[in-house]
């Protein structure tokens, strides 16, 4: 009786050590697995900051790379349009000094033919030589010169002529302008022209050089037909009208 009973008691006894145990290792089990479970929630979380982090990394190298590349095509067009401000304004610069070149032309003729309007004309006669005339001796010949125009005596008083050749002068009458041929300068006034002696540093009246072009003719010059066509004479010398940058020009022929 006492063996039965007391085997009952060990079999009961077995039954709850062995539910104690299941079920305190079930426990344990569960508080391990909830345990794991924020530390896997926390991997994919790093793992996922990780990723935007090196997401962030890449966008700003990305940025950085674009920043760069449009401070270069900036630069390039900022020099680009430096390059073409400074040709415009070298342009400008051509086209100004054109124009002030024409601008200074012109007014200079404007003002030789304006001297020429009380001159008298080539060939007139006229009974008294103006006051403060000079007297020009050259090749045995007497003319009177004044401001630039030359008289020989004639019938009934004296003539308007062109300057002789080999007269010389120290200055150059008022209003004279510069022309140039074949790379020398000459120096014209009313039909008479003049070059510069260095020798003798004086001014020497020659003869017109031909194919130079002046401004203006004296007053008095005629016309007549050479080779077909119209031309201006004075004295001896014969002109050809030609119109250059919008103004007419006088050549000698």
């Amino acid at each position: 009786m006492f063996n039965k009973i007391n085997f009952s008691k060990l079999i009961c006894l077995f039954f709850v050590f062995a539910f104690v145990f299941i079920s305190t290792k079930t426990y344990a089990q569960r508080n391990g697995q909830n345990r794991a479970k924020p530390t896997q929630k926390n991997s994919v979380a790093k793992k996922g900051q990780k990723d935007k982090k090196n997401i962030n990394m890449g966008d700003n190298r990305q940025d950085r790379l674009d920043d760069k590349q449009e401070d270069r095509e900036d630069r390039m067009e900022d020099r680009q349009d430096a390059r073409e401000d400074r040709m415009e304004d070298r342009q400008d610069a051509r086209e100004d000094r054109v124009e002030d070149r024409q601008d200074a032309r012109e007014d200079r003729w404007r003002d030789h033919r304006r001297y020429y309007r009380n001159h008298h004309h080539h060939g007139a006669v006229i009974v008294t030589l103006p006051v403060g005339y000079n007297r020009v001796v050259v090749g045995g010949s007497v003319y009177f010169y004044f401001g630039g125009v030359y008289y020989v005596s004639g019938l009934g008083g004296y003539v308007v002529v062109s300057g002789p050749l080999g007269a010389t002068f120290t200055i150059l009458p008022t209003g004279y302008v510069t022309v140039s041929l074949g790379g020398a300068n000459y120096y014209y006034y009313y039909g008479t022209y003049y070059r510069f002696d260095p020798v003798t540093k004086v001014y020497v009246t020659i003869e017109a050089p031909v194919g130079v072009s002046v401004p203006a003719l004296p007053n008095g010059y005629t016309t007549t037909i050479y080779n077909g066509e119209t031309v201006f004479v004075v004295g001896s010398v014969r002109y050809r009208p030609v119109v250059r940058n919008g103004m007419t020009v006088y050549v000698v022929i």
